[in-house]
């Protein structure tokens, strides 16, 4: 296509067809290494209320957008443009079901004798061929169950949105019309590429600037771009990413590939955003191919485990999960590409396992609690993952070569940290479900659920409190520390409120709720004195203490 200043860069041509011009071409193929279809209700009712817009105003033609297509082997690829040739499709076979007598033009366009006109990933294609291109299912498709595989089911809500739609025009006559101006005046803007990485450009650069692809999508994509990979290893490294990104949630697979870079080379992504520090760590961790193949699902797999609570490491097991539930309820999860580096390498070796996640897991709530300086703590994270097969720098080294190990300064820091009254609410419910957990006949507590921290003695005291604690400094110390704080359900609290403590007893175990350890602690108890606090504050201390290997001096 020629223009004032020359020719449209080689290997790439741009033309404007009409639908029907553009699914009788060749066939079109969606290549593996593309994302599914993703179109929910929304994209398809705005796609048809557009083009009956277009239709009823009379409009010459419509532009309905550009299409990125390669030759590869005979066929062409579509690079972009699979949201709306499938859509288009399903449009046509809607029309074609209902209409029988008018079922030949619109079939025509979609199988070509009996050879699909598009053609979708593998994964999708029998479902799109029996239930779409086949003639007279659309009904069915409509109807049909949700299977739990997104595409799948996002196909099925697109041909019961299709239905809504155009169930709408009654007339056959003018749903034919209709039909008819879709396929004749309603055209694309079709960029043909000579290659795959030129289409790729093309496709990425359309995508950062118009229609939102996941990060995933666009991390996938510009990996595949910028390798050496043949078509024949591309096509394998996609089924591989897509395995992998079946095991997660979108999300959770977004918060992996967050991370990745941060495994690879101890450097954190600034923004999921950043392309080229992502492919920079790729290209320093051993490349594509190794990413592609070994590295993304090695980690993957670590995380899928993490985030189901299912990481086998044989006897430890039960432990190393425990541990790991409960780093999950810190803010931050600058914890888990260590765990994830750690289960890559030596999930198999259970006492090894025993021992890191003991330490990861006291240097994670050291960092909570503010023990580790916030300045040093991605260094420290990024040397225990460089250093995670080598238990000398992780534990026996000296100075910053203890990657894994508290100092004996912030060990002290760490007691003293213990002992001070807890201020802040999350802080203090967050300890608390922490040592809930390491208490005898404890359990899981998570941050979400109905458990509130319960101050025996009451923070605002009242007439048999002040009666008892006269000094209202003291009172006040003394209702923040660990000893005199409990976990109970929001109604046992707020019963409980200021009300002497032998009714306090009464309202903590007359209860239908799960009697929690650090409540059964309190027991024994028969009088709340000042003694009493001291003492059951050194107690738990010790247990949480021994719970995570705290030791004075090292």
């Amino acid at each position: 296509m020629a223009g004032a200043f020359g020719e449209t860069p080689l290997g790439l041509t741009s033309t404007i067809l009409n639908v029907a011009a553009v699914l009788t071409r060749k066939q079109l193929k969606v290549p593996r290494y593309q994302r599914p279809y993703t179109w929910a209700e929304r994209e398809v009712r705005e796609l048809i209320q557009d083009l009956w817009r277009a239709y009823k105003r009379g409009a010459p033609f419509y532009f309905i957008g550009q299409i990125v297509l390669v030759k590869n082997h005979g066929k062409l690829e579509v690079s972009d443009g699979q949201q709306r040739l499938a859509t288009l499709t399903m449009l046509l076979a809607y029309v074609r079901d209902r209409i029988p007598g008018r079922s030949k033009p619109f079939q025509s366009l979609i199988l070509d004798g009996s050879t699909p006109r598009l053609l979708l990933r593998e994964e999708d294609q029998n479902f799109y061929l029996g239930f779409v291109q086949e003639p007279g299912h659309m009904t069915e498709l409509a109807r049909h169950a949700e299977i739990g595989v997104d595409s799948k089911d996002l196909i099925a809500q697109a041909a019961r949105t299709i239905e809504s739609e155009l169930s709408k025009i009654t007339e056959d006559r003018e749903l034919d019309a209709f039909m008819s101006y879709v396929a004749r005046a309603c055209t694309l803007n079709v960029v043909d590429a000579d290659e795959r990485g030129c289409a790729q450009t093309v496709f990425n650069t359309l995508n950062k600037r118009g229609s939102p692809l996941s990060g995933a999508d666009i991390i996938k994509s510009d990996l595949l771009e910028n390798s050496e990979l043949s078509n024949t290893e591309a096509d394998a490294a996609a089924r591989k990413w897509e395995q992998t990104e079946d095991l997660f949630e979108r999300e959770n697979f977004a918060k992996l590939l967050y991370m990745m870079p941060f495994l690879l080379t101890g450097e954190p992504l600034l923004s999921p955003g950043d392309l080229a520090s992502f492919r920079t760590a790729v290209d320093r961790a051993g490349g594509v191919r190794a990413f592609l193949f070994e590295q993304l699902p090695r980690y993957a797999h670590a995380l899928r485990a993490i985030f189901a609570g299912s990481i086998d490491v044989g006897p430890a097991s039960a432990e190393v999960n425990r541990r790991v539930a409960l780093m999950k309820e810190v803010q931050e999860w600058d914890w888990a590409p260590c765990a994830i580096a750690f289960l890559a390498e030596h999930a198999s070796e259970h006492e090894r396992a025993r021992r890191f996640f003991q330490a990861l897991d006291r240097f994670t709530f050291a960092c909570e609690l503010s023990v580790v300086e916030n300045r040093d703590r991605e260094a420290r994270y990024a040397n225990i993952i460089k250093y995670v097969s080598d238990d000398k720098v992780l534990y026996g080294g000296e100075g910053k070569q203890r990657a894994l190990l508290l100092t004996e300064s912030e060990q002290m820091k760490f007691f003293h940290t213990l002992n001070r009254a807890r201020k802040r609410d999350r802080q203090r419910r967050l300890l608390l479900m922490r040592l809930e957990a390491a208490m005898p006949g404890g359990r899981l507590v998570r941050m979400t659920d109905d458990a509130t921290v319960e101050h025996v003695l009451p923070k605002n005291g009242g007439p048999w409190w002040n009666e008892r604690f006269p000094d209202p400094a003291l009172r006040n110390e003394l209702a923040n520390l660990l000893g005199n704080l409990t976990l109970l359900t929001y109604d046992q609290n707020a019963e409980a409120d200021a009300k002497p403590y032998p009714e306090k007893r009464k309202i903590y175990f007359d209860t239908n709720a799960p009697i929690l350890g650090l409540t059964k602690d309190i027991a024994p108890i028969e009088d709340w004195s000042l003694h009493a606090i001291e003492e059951r504050h050194e107690r738990l201390v010790r247990i949480l203490s021994e719970d995570w290997g705290l030791v004075r001096g090292g």
